[in-house]
């Protein structure tokens, strides 16, 4: 059976407790098996405050072997077919680590961001599966004079999957969507490209007239109070 091994290290300008390496080997059989090892670099003479300052534990390092569905073996394998090598002879210091190997060849990947998505999507369908973090669940609240309607976007990277249930509260009807896999990062760059205040959040669903979100806990972030953000980025989003 093929196998495959992705090797990556942050630059060597990214400081702890950010800097880590991911190494992740794994085969297609019908459903693709994992080895997936990630480890946090140079914390030694960080003090346990300043790693949760940073939202980081005292050990971030993390050991898993298992199966993800035949849906990544699919992906992963059409990734690694059609990359292109890049001969590079030394890495500058902004310049990340990778080495993949694949079909007999081992190499540096020429289009590094498709990679370094790919291996983000993939850290977060194991971490989804080891029950390390739960799946995406936003919701979007948007109380007007006569329009209530909520939009519940949920995405499991196990089984990269995206679905949208939009209800509008007044009658209670509702309409269901599967999006298509590739819609996700539209839904997490718009979402996120705000700043969020929790100090100013809701702690319980609103009622009031405005625009929110929830991003998975009891908090409700208000739309130019809470979240920091153009109403339209959220307005396209519950428009999908």
């Amino acid at each position: 059976m093929p196998t495959f091994s992705l090797k990556y290290q942050t630059a060597e300008n990214i400081p702890a407790p950010f800097a880590h390496a991911i190494e992740i080997n794994g085969s297609f059989e019908q459903d693709l098996t994992l080895n997936f090892e990630i480890t946090y670099l140079d914390r030694e003479e960080l003090t346990e405050e300043e790693l949760f300052d940073e939202g980081f534990s005292v050990d971030d390092d993390f050991t898993w072997k298992d199966t993800l569905p035949k849906v990544w073996s699919d992906v992963v394998f059409g990734s690694l077919k059609s990359a292109n090598e890049l001969f590079i002879k030394s890495l500058e210091p902004h310049q990340d680590f990778w080495q993949v190997d694949f079909n007999g060849k081992s190499f540096y990947p020429k289009n590094t961001d498709a990679f370094k998505y790919l291996i983000e999507e993939l850290q977060q369908a194991v971490y989804e599966k080891a029950g390390r973090e739960a799946s995406l669940k936003l919701t979007f609240l948007k109380n007007q004079s006569g329009e209530n309607v909520e939009v519940f976007v949920s995405a499991s990277f196990i089984e990269r999957k995206l679905q949208l249930i939009r209800t509008n509260i007044i009658d209670g009807s509702s309409e269901t969507k599967v999006l298509a896999w590739d819609e996700l990062n539209f839904i997490l760059k718009n979402t996120f490209s705000g700043e969020f205040e929790a100090e100013f959040a809701h702690s319980n669903k609103p009622s009031h007239k405005g625009l929110f979100l929830n991003v998975g806990h009891e908090l409700w972030y208000e739309v130019g109070k809470s979240l920091l953000i153009h109403p339209n980025k959220i307005l396209k989003i519950m428009k999908l």
